[in-house]
């Protein structure tokens, strides 16, 4: 997923929850505009990552995924995601 920020909401007020199943993952976390470098996170089966405040706005993304087998999950990647909708 390219970098992009979550603006769908009304208030920003409340962070961003963001739970990874399966495959590895590296998350891209950038800066408030797109042409900010974006610091590589590795991400594994059962991590959370919540980021909020003055980065909540921040542009993130995943990078594609390598070829692999979890486990439990097989040949996927599943994130789930937490915001506030309303």
């Amino acid at each position: 997923m390219s970098l992009h920020q979550d603006r769908n909401e009304r208030d920003f007020e409340a962070p961003i929850v963001s739970v990874s199943l399966g495959l590895p993952a590296i998350f891209l976390f950038g800066g408030l505009e797109r042409r900010d470098p974006a610091r590589r996170v590795p991400l594994a089966h059962g991590d959370v990552a919540v980021w909020g405040g003055p980065a909540r706005l921040a542009y993130h993304g995943v990078m594609p995924l390598d070829a692999g087998q979890h486990p439990v999950l097989g040949a996927c990647r599943i994130n789930l995601t937490f915001r506030k909708a309303g």
